[in-house]
């Protein structure tokens, strides 16, 4: 369907067209006077489509034209004596009418129009006469009738077909939400557990084990990563379902990701009796173009089907490389074949294997793990990379899968296959960090326990504890006190009661700078694509996928925390100390600056001076200056109340002034004990007091004084 505009600017050119039509019939037989009087009655129709630029109301702008057009028409038949020609004149407007499809307007216009007509037949026979005789007449407007009852009928068939897509198009997209949500939710679910997996093993790997233990832990981060890959595969449900594969060509060593396939399927059958054999062409060459983590979803997939349905015998993997060399790009054809000793598949059955949850003989391999998607996604990434796959099979012999995919040649030098067995793979050792950021504020949100606990191991690689938040509640209120100024807050996605989207969205909207600035960072579970962009869309800066692996995480961290807080690996806390007391105050962006002031609200302090930061520190500056603890402990020696309570109450006013809160409640309290003579509690408080005094000054003494 054409927008309303457009439609109501094609209206306009096809009744300019009409009336140009009138004008050069009227010139030829009546002369140009009369021309020019009937060129008039352009005018009211123009006159509509200017205001209807104005006008937002469809309906009102649709009769407006029809009852223009219909008295611009009256009078340029009227001004050339050929009202008899006025039905032709009112047909060609009707088929205008009926680009907005409202049948409604249609059958008020043909009610008007044949009304406009019978009148005209009655009141003006003579004009009519003179064109045709009255019976001729009669005919065209019995016709018109008729087409006008058809347009009516027809505009009507439309809008109900319409309807009834609008209304089969609203079912499909919300049963591709509801979709959307059920797959959302299964990753998360997921990739929950996975996250705990991955990130401990992450943490066990290098530290000293036996060998054995070694190899467990390389084989859980290796299948974790490659069960991980297939779920982000699976879920996707965009590229599955609406025929938006995407292939990602790049440039792999194929050998290594072959090494990978076949470790994981050995572990898989180790206890089992099974035999893996490969067979891996010799000129092969050591890079190809195209998309590894397909490649290797689709061996993964053929690999693991072939082990399951097999209980004693083999599985044979061979592998042939066939150069083509008629194209200007060096490009070859990738065979891959799977070859099993297994339980095999009728003929009848082998066309149900690429269809989605298309499990053959359920009853007999009741006992075999899957959900049948596999070999149905493995058909499509296939057809995606335009390849093929086929299948030959016979009963209680086994089963033979053949793929044949294009790859380009990235590096063409052959690579012999050498499988590194099980034993003697040896772990990449424990992660080692390239800085350190002993002074970072992290705080992390997550609903999980076990997320938290390996969240915060893994930031203690980079020298520092975080801070853990069980809620997305939780975190809206350490933002909002501000005791803390967190250099980066990272913020599970999916939470219980409140999502890491709306917390974020709370934070967002808290009175203060701070919270407007501060880095959140989403940790999702969610592997559906675009949920990327949607975070970022509603306040967040970045995010991490679960489970999280130490090398993005590093990545983050640099990104978004201070450059004055990151050192290299190895820097003592003393050097640390060293470097961040090396740097003069008015050195510092206001950021940095305030980032120093622990235990002082300054949002309220940078209120308190009208927004202005400079301001601000010089009032703390004054402050740092003004030292009132030795009269206060005068006072308090001394007993003289009237006195302490002026003096508190000036330290009160001041404290208020730059933010330092919790000194100015205690201050307001010690000044209401001592307006009311309750001695006592001075006594019981006056050292709190005065040691939270005297940490505030000495900390912004040692920011503006202190020498380095």
């Amino acid at each position: 369907m054409l927008p309303f505009r457009t439609n109501v600017i094609i209206f306009i050119v096809e009744f300019l067209c009409a009336v140009l039509l009138q004008t050069a019939y009227v010139l030829s037989e009546l002369g140009l006077r009369t021309a020019l009087l009937v060129g008039l009655g352009l005018l009211p129709v123009l006159l509509v489509f200017i205001l209807s630029l104005k006008i937002t109301q469809e309906k009102v702008v649709i009769r407006c034209l029809m009852y223009s057009g219909l008295a611009s028409f009256y009078y340029m038949c009227t001004a050339s004596h050929t009202e008899a020609m006025l039905v032709f004149m009112l047909l060609a407007m009707s088929i205008n009418l009926a680009l907005f499809l409202d049948q409604y307007i249609e059958t008020e216009y043909f009610i008007v129009s044949t009304a406009i007509l019978i009148i005209i037949g009655i009141l003006q026979k003579d004009v009519v006469t003179a064109f045709f005789d009255m019976t001729q007449y009669v005919t065209y407007i019995t016709m018109y009738a008729f087409a006008g009852v058809a347009m009516v009928f027809i505009t009507y068939s439309i809008n109900r077909y319409k309807r009834q897509m609008e209304e089969k198009a609203a079912v499909a997209e919300e049963a591709l939400e509801a979709k959307s949500n059920f797959l959302a939710n299964m990753s998360h679910e997921i990739r929950t557990p996975m996250n705990a997996i991955y990130g401990m093993a992450e943490l066990l790997e290098g530290r000293s084990r036996e060998k054995t233990e070694q190899e467990y832990v390389a084989m859980i981060k290796r299948s974790s990563e490659n069960l991980l890959s297939i779920i982000n595969e699976i879920l996707d449900f965009s590229k599955v379902d609406a025929g938006k594969l995407e292939i990602i060509e790049e440039p792999y060593n194929f050998n290594e990701m072959l090494q990978d396939v076949v470790t994981i399927i050995e572990f898989r059958i180790r206890d089992r009796n099974l035999q893996l054999i490969l067979d891996i062409g010799k000129n092969i060459p050591r890079e190809l173009i195209g998309d590894a983590n397909r490649v290797r979803q689709i061996l993964i997939n053929l690999l693991n089907n072939a082990a399951k349905f097999t209980n004693q015998g083999s599985v044979t993997l061979v592998v042939r490389w066939d150069e083509e060399r008629d194209f200007a790009t060096p490009i070859g054809r990738l065979t891959m074949k799977v070859t099993d000793t297994g339980i095999g598949i009728d003929k009848e059955n082998i066309g149900k294997l690429f269809t989605a949850f298309g499990q053959i003989n359920t009853k007999k391999n009741r006992n075999v793990e899957g959900t049948g998607l596999g070999l149905a996604i493995c058909k499509k990434l296939i057809d995606a990379m335009g390849g093929i796959i086929n299948v030959t099979s016979e009963i209680n012999k086994g089963s033979t899968f053949t793929v044949v995919i294009p790859q380009k040649i990235h590096d063409a030098t052959p690579d012999d296959f050498t499988f590194k067995r099980l034993e003697n793979i040896i772990p990449g050792g424990k992660y080692s960090a390239d800085f350190v950021a002993p002074k970072a504020k992290v705080l992390i949100v997550d609903d999980n326990k076990v997320n938290r606990q390996v969240a915060q191991e893994l930031m203690k690689l980079f020298g520092f504890e975080a801070k853990m938040a069980e809620s997305g509640q939780e975190a809206i209120d350490l933002v909002a006190h501000h005791l803390v100024t967190y250099d980066i807050i990272f913020m599970d996605h999916m939470m219980p009661y409140m999502d890491g989207a709306e917390a974020t969205q709370k934070i967002r909207q808290l009175d203060s700078a701070y919270a407007k600035k501060v880095p959140i960072v989403a940790l999702t579970a969610n592997a559906i694509k675009g949920v990327d962009k949607q975070l970022i869309s509603i306040g967040m800066n970045d995010y991490i996928a679960k489970p999280i692996k130490v090398d993005q995480l590093s990545a983050i961290l640099k990104k978004w925390l201070p450059d004055s807080k990151i050192f290299p690996a190895g820097t003592s806390m003393e050097a640390v100390e060293r470097a961040e007391n090396s740097i003069p105050w008015d050195r510092l962006s206001h950021e940095e600056f305030l980032e120093k002031l622990e235990g002082i609200d300054t949002d309220t302090g940078i209120k308190n001076c009208a927004g202005n930061v400079d301001g601000y520190i010089e009032l703390l500056k004054t402050y740092a200056g003004s030292n009132l603890v030795n009269l206060l402990n005068e006072f308090y020696e001394q007993e003289d109340l009237e006195n302490y309570g002026v003096t508190a109450h000036s330290i009160k006013g001041a404290s208020q002034s730059i933010g330092a809160l919790d000194v100015a409640d205690m201050a307001y309290g010690m000044e209401r004990a001592a307006k009311r003579g309750d001695i006592t509690f001075i006594w019981d408080h006056h050292e709190e007091m005065t040691e939270m005094y005297t940490q505030i000054l000495n900390m912004l003494k040692k920011i503006f004084y202190s020498t380095h």
